[in-house]
């Protein structure tokens, strides 16, 4: 027996073709499923007014015109509080470990009705107050005809 043989140093080279059709039919599949399937961002925004570190206090409210009315709306984790010149309005408690909408839409039109011209809300969360909630609050607000909502620290 040859030794160049029994090593393999004489073996044919066959050309051979690779077959990728199968290959390329999965990706055909595969990118329209996941284009199709692909979840989108979707961001939404919350126009809102934040307090400035470089004005004063007495500044801010000397430079408010005469016919703003000023309403105030406290959220604590008990419940909601408005304020409002002109109303002594009962604080609006949680139902159920719920905060009670309804009632606090009901003293939002209240105030509405009074003063019509009135679109200015100063919203002032406690700490613990969920992000969540302020975002209902100001959305309630926005329905119920304040559209320039003000977030207080």
């Amino acid at each position: 027996m040859n030794l160049k043989k029994s090593m393999g140093r004489e073996r044919e080279i066959k050309d051979t073709e690779v077959n990728i059709i199968p290959v390329m039919n999965i990706f055909l599949l595969l990118i329209p499923f996941l284009l199709l399937t692909a979840a989108f961002v979707q961001l939404a925004v919350v126009e809102l007014s934040l307090p400035s570190l470089n004005k004063s206090r007495t500044s801010q409210v000397q430079q408010r015109p005469k016919n703003l009315v000023l309403i105030i709306l406290v959220i604590k984790e008990q419940g909601f509080q408005l304020k409002s010149p002109g109303f002594k309005l009962a604080p609006v408690n949680k139902i159920n470990n719920n905060y009670d909408y309804n009632r606090f839409i009901a003293q939002l039109k209240q105030i509405k009705q009074k003063h019509p011209h009135a679109e200015d809300i100063i919203i002032s969360p406690a700490a613990r107050v969920k992000y969540d909630i302020i975002i209902k609050v100001m959305d309630r607000c926005r329905e119920t005809g304040f559209p320039n909502v003000a977030l207080s620290g």
